[in-house]
């Protein structure tokens, strides 16, 4: 498997926890764990360098501040475990883009869906199953942790082997 199709697995992962979250304002434990999984697929592809050691610990400060979160009621509990889960694709060297690219696509992301329920009418609003037309209803932060890990990792690359560039359906665009 190439470095390009390992991108695209988990680029494809990263989506559908983001319309699961846009839909249910959940995130199932698949989602994380296929994160995982595939970044262990990913170092087998690319090979282990012996500084792997930091992805493991960005992975557990992430994770120990994302409970931080959570035991406030800032965040949720799906969106911890994939926060984790997509932090471990970095070293520390990566992990500030990518929070950057998270935070950037999470203030976006809290404004367009501030003006979307202003601006979807009423009628299909009350008739709509999905979570993210709840009026005031919680943001799905899923979307921006997936679509700011995207970003990173074609954008910044992940580590080991951080050096990613766009796919070239993308740079031809």
């Amino acid at each position: 498997m190439t470095k390009e199709l390992m991108l695209l697995a988990v680029s494809l992962v990263l989506a559908a926890a983001a319309v699961e979250d846009m839909a249910r304002l959940r995130i199932s434990n698949i989602f994380p764990l296929l994160v995982l999984g595939l970044f262990a697929v990913w170092v087998g592809v690319v090979g282990w360098e012996s500084d792997i050691w930091r992805n493991g610990t960005v992975f557990v400060a992430v994770f120990a501040l994302g409970c931080g979160l959570f035991a406030m009621r800032w965040m949720g509990g799906g969106d911890v475990k994939l926060l984790a889960a997509c932090s471990v694709w970095f070293d520390w060297a990566g992990v500030l883009p990518w929070f950057v690219y998270v935070t950037m696509g999470g203030g976006l992301l809290a404004l367009l869906i501030m003006a979307g329920r202003r601006m979807v009418p009423q009628s299909v609003r009350s008739s709509s199953s999905l979570a993210i037309f709840a009026p005031k209803g919680p943001i799905p932060y899923g979307v921006a942790i997936a679509a700011g890990t995207i970003m990173a990792l074609y954008l910044a690359g992940p580590n080991p082997s951080g050096a990613a560039r766009l796919p070239d359906f993308v740079q031809g665009l």
